[in-house]
């Protein structure tokens, strides 16, 4: 049913993912000439008019694919609650890709910015977003089996 405590899980790990989208994962700020940078789940912003060096459009396509299936995932799960182990591999899967995307996000990305900057990132509240869905998306993968667990219990007594 989809009034149950795993579905407000699930959307809320769907909110945090869409969340990324509009909230840069980190900033690179420096006062001198090294330039302002924003890294976006779509890619890398220059803030500054004349910007020193500049990335292809293909740069953040992986951590925007990635986003968008950690957006997808959860939403397909939600309305999947007739077949309870179909959603458990899906929310396996999917918890996965989530922590794949913290790794490129913060291990690739982060790093990768930062050689061609040369400035240190301070993270902003994007960078937690994948991180709290991960937590949710844990969160429903326990209740759909405790649910599972409750089923195959009661078709054992009758």
């Amino acid at each position: 049913m989809i009034q149950r405590i795993q579905s407000l899980f699930l959307a809320i790990a769907a909110a945090a993912a869409v969340l990324m989208l509009f909230f840069p994962i980190a900033d690179f700020f420096s006062g001198s000439e090294l330039g302002n940078y924003k890294l976006l789940a779509s890619g890398l912003k220059c803030m500054d008019p004349n910007p020193k060096f500049q990335t292809t459009t293909w740069f953040g396509f992986p951590l925007l694919a990635l986003v968008s299936i950690c957006i997808i995932l959860p939403i397909l799960t939600l309305f999947l609650y007739k077949n309870r182990l179909l959603q458990i591999r899906i929310l396996a899967f999917n918890i996965l890709i989530t922590i794949v995307l913290i790794i490129v996000a913060l291990m690739f990305y982060m790093s990768s910015v930062q050689k061609l900057t040369g400035i240190a990132p301070a993270y902003q509240f994007g960078a937690f977003c994948p991180l709290i869905s991960l937590l949710f998306l844990v969160l429903a993968n326990r209740y759909i089996r405790k649910d599972e667990n409750l089923v195959k219990s009661a078709d054992r007594l009758r």
